[in-house]
């Protein structure tokens, strides 16, 4: 490790008031940031473009720590001088900063896991608020989904806030954006057998407790607010909608938003597979 006990070393710069647009450039880097998180990352095998840990993350980081390539550069710097570094409180003495590896798009996104005979993809258009977007990172990790894929108009997996919010899930899940949109979603159902089912409070949606059951699902979800395009809602074999209690002011639209969402539908997609009710 490389001690640093001078908090202006030039070569801590980039870990100083952490912008992901600045970080995004021409160098290709994102941030890590918590000690979970920096764990995950590191067991990912995702490239490490350098560390900065506080003593106390450096020890209980020390097993992910010895299967760092020696070249990548671990600072050790005083306790609690992230904050100063950084410019903010969210690290949790653990800081790392990722290379933005050339991640395959569209279909090829896929590889490995099509060949799966049961799969379960969570699908995202338009989703642009980081935090929704970590979430659904999150839920999909945590409730048994096998890929994510994503519209060219959704935000970046690898912004700072969302990498935090997915407890690093971005890592270990597969993930694509996939271009042109819908031609891809009718290539999953047509050449790979999946049924789309879309989220969406639109006229034709049915109950979640009606959602039709296939062994290869994709769960769609929409933009915030606005929902699913129409051109989307056409490729859709099913709409579905989550019940919720009307709300007394008649000018709001009772809705939860889509994290939450998809939560629920993942959980009853997964909890008809359980109980072995999966299949028509």
């Amino acid at each position: 490790m490389i001690e640093i006990s001078d908090l202006q070393d030039p070569r801590l710069d980039d870990y100083r008031d952490l912008r992901d647009a600045d970080l995004r450039g021409a160098r290709r880097l994102f941030t890590v940031e918590s000690l979970r998180v920096v764990r995950r990352f590191l067991r990912s095998g995702w490239p490490v473009e350098s560390l900065l840990l506080e003593p106390d993350a450096a020890r209980r980081l020390s097993s992910e720590l010895d299967g760092v390539a020696e070249e990548v550069p671990i600072y050790l710097a005083p306790e609690n001088a992230l904050r100063s570094i950084s410019g903010y409180g969210f690290h949790g003495g653990a800081l790392a900063l990722g290379r933005r590896d050339p991640r395959p798009t569209g279909m090829a996104g896929l590889e490995g896991i099509l060949e799966r005979p049961r799969l379960t993809i969570v699908a995202a258009e338009g989703v642009v608020h980081v935090d929704n977007m970590g979430s659904l990172f999150r839920n999909a990790s945590c409730l048994g989904a096998d890929a994510v894929l994503l519209s060219p108009t959704c935000a970046d997996p690898l912004l700072r806030k969302t990498v935090r919010i997915s407890t690093g899930r971005v890592f270990s899940l597969p993930w694509s954006f996939m271009d042109p949109w819908n031609e891809s979603l009718e290539r999953l159902k047509q050449e790979h057998g999946f049924k789309v089912i879309g989220f969406d409070t639109h006229a034709k949606s049915r109950s979640i407790d009606m959602m039709q059951s296939a062994d290869r699902v994709v769960l769609l979800f929409g933009a915030e607010g606005r929902g699913l395009e129409d051109e989307t809602i056409e490729t859709c074999d099913q709409l579905c909608e989550i019940p919720v209690r009307p709300s007394e002011d008649q000018e709001d639209d009772a809705s939860i938003n889509v994290a939450v969402a998809s939560g629920i539908a993942l959980h009853e997609r997964f909890r008809r597979i359980r109980l072995g009710d999966d299949l028509d």
